[in-house]
């Protein structure tokens, strides 16, 4: 993927500076975001398979 292809599928194309650090800022935090959100759905799953996992032991 070439830099422009890039820069236009992150919105970055016609954009001064300023608004380009703004506007990775930005792209920046929503992908830290949805990473955290990500590890968070992932430990609760495991924590809840752990329960099944706990529950199915212990009738045996």
């Amino acid at each position: 993927m070439s830099q422009e292809e890039r820069d236009f599928r992150l919105g970055l194309t016609g954009l001064n500076s300023a608004e380009r650090a703004a506007r990775i800022r930005l792209l920046t935090e929503q992908v830290t975001q949805e990473a955290a959100a990500a590890k968070a759905a992932l430990r609760a799953k495991r924590a809840g398979s752990d329960v099944t996992q706990d529950t199915a032991s212990e009738s045996d």
